[in-house]
This record gives structure tokens, C-alpha cells and sequence, in this order.
């Protein structure tokens, strides 16, 4: 998923959820074996000095969750979700089963250049919040003279 700017209150967000969905689905790795596969939804927003990327993951523990940065400025959240099933009891039925469980992956490209070391992630009551500082413009723009 590339970064760019969003209004959240304008437009139809429905759609814009569904194309965010359809974007992962389309991004996902070529090796992947689950087709249906499992993806998180993240809040991502920018700041003068870092990114703030905040997903919803209910029930993973942190030992269950993988974050890694690539050279290119892909950040790469995957892990898994479980859940029990108790369909063994003869005394229950599922009615409906809308919770995702199995591995899940979501990428985040990062337009600008990133402090790999000052990254810090943390998970509370089912929020993975990672913040990401930018660093100091390594590009500055300079005049070149034709001789």
C-alpha cells in the first residue's frame, strides 16, 4: 500500500475501504498460498516528523507478529491468528463465524526515507501502533552551473 494524502470524512468510505482491500489482496505475496487471505485494517497518517501506522489485531499476541523493514521502505507487518473452536461439542452449532483466524500480511511503502533505528511498535488491547521517524532530507537541491 503506497502512502498518500486522505480526507477521512469526504468521499464514500465504503469504497475507499473496499479498494484498500482490493489493493492488499493485489500486493499480497506471489507465494501465497491462502487465496482468501487475512488482512488487518491499519489507520496510517503522516506528520512533519514521522508516519503512525495503528492496526487492529484482537487476540494476537506479540510474540505472533513479525515487523520488518526492507531497504526500499517497505514495512512488512505479518503473524497469525487463532482462535479456539469448540465445533467437537455435540451440544453446539455454529450460527455464523465472521472472526478471521490464519496468517495474515500487510506492506506499507514509505515514500521518503525512514530512521530504521528510532522505529518503536507496541501492542495494547488489540492495537498494534508502530510510529516510524522520518529523517533529516538527505536530498537537498543545488544548482549546477554549465561550464
Amino acid at each position: 500500500m503506497s502512502l498518500m494524502q486522505r480526507n477521512p470524512g469526504a468521499g464514500f468510505p465504503s469504497l475507499s475501504r473496499a479498494l484498500n482491500d482490493l489493493e492488499s489482496f493485489l500486493n499480497r505475496p506471489a507465494s501465497s498460498d491462502d487465496v482468501l487471505g487475512h488482512y488487518p485494517r491499519f489507520d496510517v497518517r503522516e506528520t512533519k516528523d514521522n508516519y503512525r501506522l495503528d492496526g487492529e489485531l484482537p487476540g494476537v499476541d506479540k510474540k505472533d507478529i513479525d515487523i520488518e523493514l526492507s531497504d526500499d521502505n517497505i514495512l512488512t507487518i505479518k503473524g497469525r491468528s487463532e482462535r479456539e473452536s469448540t465445533s467437537e461439542d455435540p451440544e453446539q452449532s455454529w450460527w455464523c463465524s465472521e472472526r478471521s483466524v490464519g496468517e495474515f500480511r500487510r506492506s506499507f511503502r514509505f515514500p521518503n526515507d525512514v530512521d530504521r533505528d528510532g522505529i518503536d511498535a507496541s501492542l495494547k488491547d488489540g492495537v498494534l501502533s508502530i510510529t516510524i521517524p522520518k529523517t533529516a532530507e538527505s536530498t537537498v537541491s543545488k544548482r549546477i552551473d554549465i561550464k
